[in-house]
């Protein structure tokens, strides 16, 4: 094994997880690099990332690192939120406006949840109704 093929190795593990903690893509880190999704699984599966692109995506990973939630789960949890259109959009603006995907953003509030000891407040959905839907005042 050639002494670059470890770090690149490592790199690109590195960038699987990151890619899948921020509910990315190949093709999202196509557009980011500036070339084709079969480029990146060529990348990943058995070509060298070139010195400029690997600086590219080292850049994406800093400015975007993955933000777990401190709460330590044993076994990995699935949730299944239905919500509805209006209330799933406000998430997903508050989610953006925050620099989160929406699942981080989820996730942190749920830990904020978790750890509130003061009496509660108005719960998340609360908040984004009284934003989306100000009562009239006359």
């Amino acid at each position: 094994m050639s002494s670059d093929s470890k770090p690149q190795m490592d790199l690109k593990a590195d960038v699987k997880r990151w890619l899948k903690a921020r509910g990315l893509d190949y093709k999202w880190l196509a557009g980011q690099c500036f070339v084709s999704e079969v480029t990146v699984y060529n990348w990943m599966a058995k070509k060298k990332i070139p010195e400029v692109k690997e600086h590219i995506i080292r850049s994406l990973m800093n400015d975007m690192p993955v933000t777990l939630p401190s709460v330590k789960v044993e076994t990995e949890s699935r949730v299944i939120l239905q919500l509805p259109p209006d209330v799933q959009a406000a998430l997903e603006r508050r989610a953006l406006d925050s620099k989160m995907t929406l699942t981080d953003f989820l996730a942190t509030k749920i830990n904020e949840i978790v750890h509130e000891e003061a009496s509660p407040g108005p719960s998340l959905v609360d908040e984004i109704e009284r934003e989306e839907f100000p009562e009239d005042k006359d």
